[in-house]
Parts: C-alpha cells; structure tokens; sequence
C-alpha cells in the first residue's frame, strides 16, 4: 500500500493538538506496512506526567509479555546515547546476529516473528522522560522493504519530534485552562475568537493591533467582526457559516480586496463536533466558537520561519522562500524579495518538497499555510 505522506502530516499534528496522543497516527504506518511490527512508547511520567503507548502488527499481549523482560531489552540504552537529529539503526550499535543471542532475543523476540533489529525515531528526552516511535525488522524483512520503511521513519522524524513536543506544550497548557490569554498570544498573527454571529470573544495582541491599522478587518458597534469591504465581508461571513454547517476547519480564504492582494485568513471551530479539547474550555459559551487567524503579507508574524522550520523539517533559507509564497509572492518574485538567484529558489522548493512528500508549489504553500493558522509560535517547536 503507498503511503499518504501529506495526509500522514495532516493527521500528525491534529492528533497532537486535538486528540492528545499520537497513537491514531501509527495506524497508517502499520497499514502501509503490514508484515513491519510498530511500537510506540512515551514514558514522560516524571516530568510531564504523560503516558501513552501502542503496539500495532505485533502479536497478542505484546505489553505484558515486554514488560516482563523490559530490563534485558538492548535497545532503550543505545537510544539514550544517539543523535536525536537522525533516525537510530540498531543494527550500527549491535549486529542482528549478536542481537539473536541475547536473553531478550530468546524471552521475547523468537515469539514477535523473530525481530533482530529496530529502527526508532527518539521523540522526547528529558531526564527520565523518554518517547519514541520504532519500526521493528523482523529476521526475514528484505533489505528493499528495510530501506523503504527507513525512507519513510528518516521523512517523518522532525514531523513526528515536533508533533510530540507541541502535545506537551498542550498538555501544559491544560493545567490552567483559565490562561486562555497564553493560548492566544502564542498565535504568530492576528487571532480572533468569535462566535457564530461573528461576535469578538477574545482576541491576541496582533489582532488588536490589526484592527486599528488594517482597513480589510473592521469591528461593528455590536462588537461584530466585519469589513468596510462588500466582498471581504460576505466572505467572513460565508466562511463562519460554512465552517459552522460542518464542524470542520475552512480555509485559507484569499481576500483579494482593493489594496489587500494576497491576504487570507482561516476559519476553525474551537469545539469539533464529538469532542472539546481541555485547553480550549475557557473560549466555550453558549455557541460554538471559532478561531479566526489572519495572514496579511504587510505584517507577517515575525516568528512564522521559525515555526515553519521547526513544524516541516526544513531549513531557515527554505522556510524564508514558503513564507514569500504563502503571502503570494510568485517563485520568481520570492527570489528578487531573498536577493538570491531564481534557479536557487527552484532548488530550495524542490527541497522543501522532498522534505515534506508534497508535488507541487500549491500543495506546499496550502500545508505550510494551515501549520502557521494551527501551530503556536513558541520558539520550542523548532528541532535544531
């Protein structure tokens, strides 16, 4: 089965922000590769009082019988001593024959279809807090099918790093779920919440700041979010209906308005319909909210490269050239804006879409677009 990497990232980082674990994810992986066990295991109890496990294409009681032989385990050490930039081989520190004549091999691995070998990808290490997700090589996996499987974990690795770390920093935030202010202000752009009638609730810093010097966003004397433009309003207006009918997050909406080329802006309801996630509690009244985040190309957050960077795994140069796109900016306009020649902006976006599994300039800048709509700002999120 091919795997959907674009869709594999969508689903990455909803989970870590709306459903606060990562194991629905590991799904997909198990059933892209269904002869290729997958484990994954965050024990952050000391720290971040967080745990979370699954185990998928393995066989029956697979935690229980681990857990009884969890102190002959080899692979824990070797991942406290790796590189977290890199995805860890096993096989560079113990070779499959020396792993086969362990006590662990005997006691645990014959009964997982003979796994010799592991590749991981180290999550979370603080202290004693450890997370990591690994693909688990049973004796018989072809070499091709290893490499394969290795291609994926080394593609997904700073994406599922920063999907982990923007879950504890979810997490964190649910221990004072009144600091709702917090919450907002880590939005690197202006941010409203409204209700469905477009009524203000809260808004950040930026978005204040954007009222007062912006002519596409107004205010009405009911407190309405609005715009003196005819065509920007109705589709304020449409985007908040639609994003209500569903439940489902709408955008990026272009507002293409006189003076206004290339501004958009997103539509996400704080209350999915079946779920309310702790963080969000303190914006839920009467009416299911909606988070309103605003993308001028005059007043680009300063923070959006880095959280860039740090959400897709890709360079600072790189996240410099998707964030002209994302604004509007052609590839060649991009190159004349970052003074570099235009053949090195098409090589920089042709890394950027190796790096992210994506075919085409608009498929980039719409999932670069909708990570700087979802993702906090905070300087944490980049992986280095």
């Amino acid at each position: 089965m091919q795997l959907d990497r674009e869709g594999l990232l969508q689903k990455l980082y909803s989970a870590a922000l709306l459903e606060g674990g990562l194991t629905g994810v590991l799904a997909d992986l198990a059933i892209a590769f269904p002869d290729l066990p997958i484990s994954y295991q965050a024990q952050c109890v000391y720290q971040n009082e967080f745990y979370d496990c699954a185990f998928y294409n393995h066989g029956p009681d697979v935690l229980e019988k681990l857990s009884r032989v969890e102190s002959a385990n080899p692979f824990p050490p070797i991942a406290l001593n790796c590189d977290v930039s890199d995805i860890v081989q096993t096989a560079h520190t113990i070779s499959p024959q020396e792993m086969e004549k362990t006590d662990f091999y005997d006691e645990f691995c014959r009964e997982n279809i003979h796994i010799n070998r592991a590749t991981g990808i180290i999550l979370h290490r603080q202290g004693a807090d450890s997370a990591f997700v690994a693909a688990n090589f049973p004796k018989e996996f072809s070499d091709e099918d290893e490499a394969r499987a290795n291609d994926v974990m080394r593609f997904l690795r700073p994406h599922f790093q920063g999907a982990f770390k923007l879950l504890l920093e979810v997490r964190k935030r649910e221990v004072n779920t009144a600091r709702y202010g917090f919450w907002l202000e880590q939005i690197p752009t202006p941010a409203f919440v409204v209700d469905g009638g477009r009524r203000l609730i809260h808004m950040n810093t930026l978005a204040e700041q954007t009222l007062k010097r912006d002519d596409a966003l107004t205010t009405s004397p009911g407190a309405v979010l609005t715009s003196s433009d005819i065509l920007v309003r109705k589709r304020i207006e449409d985007a908040i209906g639609r994003a209500q009918a569903t439940s489902s997050p709408v955008g990026p909406v272009f507002l293409r308005g006189p003076g206004q080329r290339g501004s958009f802006f997103f539509v996400l309801p704080v209350r999915p319909e079946g779920q309310v996630h702790p963080s969000l509690a303190p914006f839920l009244g009467p009416r299911m909210p909606f988070l309103v985040t605003y993308f001028n190309p005059e007043d680009r957050p300063k923070t959006a490269q880095g959280v860039l960077a740090g959400a897709l795994g890709v360079t600072e140069r790189e996240s410099a050239l998707l964030q002209e796109l994302i604004y509007g900016s052609s590839l060649r306009e991009a190159a004349d804006r970052l003074g570099i020649a235009y053949n090195t902006a098409r090589n920089q976006l042709a890394s950027v879409h190796t790096k992210t599994g994506t075919r085409s300039q608009s498929d980039v800048v719409r999932m670069g677009a909708q990570l700087l709509a979802r993702l906090p700002g905070t300087p944490e999120l980049g992986l280095g």
